[in-house]
């Protein structure tokens, strides 16, 4: 590599590196063109002052040529509207340096001379194919190198076979020239191995493309079946969402009719209250429901990390669910420890845990049924189990049972009232306090369990 060969290897490198240092890279491309193009000139012209070439020495022709679409490559990289261009052009060097690679490895003096080469090392050549792939990876999202980076699994397909295509020439060229070295055959078999080597190699590639892109296709309908369930879904949770608002309008109407009238007596006036303030205060848990499941999902709520015991937070459940399950006639018993036993985690949002699968057991469970608490302690993980004698859980909801979007076509009852947000609630919080909630179901009419683990505090 003559000296001027390396001050343009140096250029491009600059510009590279303040490239992908997010600067524009200009300055040190076009010094790198105009020197590729002095160089190239002087080539081609023949003529260069005695001092100045045994000083500097002269790039060879090709070199110079390479090194000057490098410099055309770096400058169109720097503008957004050029990149595919200057990816093209860094492609081209790139199979320009390997063309000038398989000449000295396969000894092609003809190759060597058409193109021409004479005088490029391979030292140099390695320089040119790595300022080639250092432009590729400047922008690897955009333009043509956007179609074979990524996670996408056809992009990951187009990678394996892009792969494969590259390395199988250079694979069948090695053992041809090998073959040849040791005299193992003569040309004509070499030949014939070579083109049966290509042949099989690369039809063994294309199957296993189709194969992986029948996967990808398999993936793709199995993907838009799922996104067309969920969107099925929402259409009906904001069906059941609409009527769920709507409702306690209608009484609330009536009791704003009646006082905008005048006409109510004491007794009246604390019943139409009463009415207004059940309505407001079952539109305000709907709302919060809403707001929680939203929050948790974008990770904007914040726990009260503490200290908590757990068996204070289930009597605090069961204290506020009492008199749900006394309306219903249900009866609520309760298996406790004696002792305490702590869990990291947020007070109030643990009792709303237990207090949502309360609520979700009395909803789905008739007058006169029963429902269960249970509190276990089993070595570094506290359990929370409630179980219920109601209508039970199909097992084809079960896998889906704690969907916040699936609950409202899954509610049998619609007069029970409710968003069925309960269970998705729980599952969100219990995974933020770092436990897993499970549902367990013989099937319909055979009740359901509902199992909350939470990692213990020593």
């Amino acid at each position: 590599m003559v000296p001027m060969t390396g001050m343009m290897v140096v250029l491009a490198a600059a510009a590279i590196l303040r490239q992908a240092h997010g600067a524009a890279g200009r300055l040190p491309a076009i010094l790198l063109a105009a020197l590729a193009a002095a160089a190239l000139g002087l080539r081609l012209a023949g003529a260069m002052p005695a001092p100045l070439a045994a000083t500097v020495g002269l790039s060879a022709q090709l070199t110079a040529l390479a090194f000057l679409a490098g410099a055309a490559c770096l400058l169109c990289l720097g503008h957004a509207a050029f990149v595919a261009q200057g990816q093209w052009i860094a492609l081209g060097m790139l199979l320009l340096a390997l063309l000038v690679m398989a000449g000295y490895v396969f000894h092609d003096t003809l190759l060597y001379e058409v193109l021409p080469g004479r005088g490029t090392s391979i030292p140099t050549t390695l320089c040119i194919a790595l300022v080639a792939l250092g432009a590729l990876a400047l922008r690897p999202a955009q333009g043509i190198m956007s179609a074979v980076t990524g996670a996408d699994p056809s992009i990951r397909a187009v990678r394996r076979l892009l792969a494969a295509v590259l390395a199988m020439p250079l694979l069948l060229g090695a053992l041809a020239v090998l073959a040849l070295r040791l005299d193992v055959a003569d040309t004509g078999t070499v030949i014939a191995c070579l083109i049966w080597g290509t042949i099989a190699l690369f039809t063994a590639v294309s199957w296993h493309v189709a194969l992986m892109l029948q996967r990808i296709e398999a993936l793709r309908q199995s993907t838009l079946a799922a996104l067309r369930a969920a969107d099925a879904n929402k259409d009906d949770f904001m069906a059941l969402l609409a009527h769920e608002l709507r409702n306690p309008l209608a009484p609330v109407r009536a009791a704003a009719e009646l006082l905008r009238r005048g006409q109510c007596d004491p007794v009246q006036l604390r019943r139409t209250s009463d009415i207004i303030g059940r309505q407001v205060t079952h539109m305000t848990h709907l709302v919060d429901d809403l707001l929680d499941l939203a929050r948790v999902r974008r990770g904007q709520l914040v726990l009260e990390m503490a200290p908590v015991d757990v068996l204070a937070v289930v009597r605090d459940a069961l204290e506020q669910s009492a008199p749900q399950a006394a309306q219903r006639r249900q009866r609520l018993t309760a298996d406790l420890p004696d002792g305490p036993a702590y869990v990291a985690g947020d007070h109030r949002r643990l009792v709303q845990v237990v207090a949502n699968l309360l609520a979700n057991a009395a909803k789905f469970t008739p007058a006169g049924g029963a429902i269960d608490v249970a509190l276990r302690y089993a070595g570094d993980a506290v359990e929370i189990r409630v179980r219920d004698d109601g209508i039970g859980i199909g097992p084809e909801l079960l896998p889906t049972v704690f969907d916040a979007f699936a609950q409202g076509a899954r509610a049998p009852d619609r007069a029970e009232g409710g968003l069925g947000l309960g269970l998705a609630l729980v599952r969100q919080l219990v995974e933020r306090h770092g436990g897993r909630v499970d549902a367990h179901s013989a099937g319909h009419g055979k009740g359901s369990t509902f199992v909350v683990t939470l990692p213990r505090q020593a």
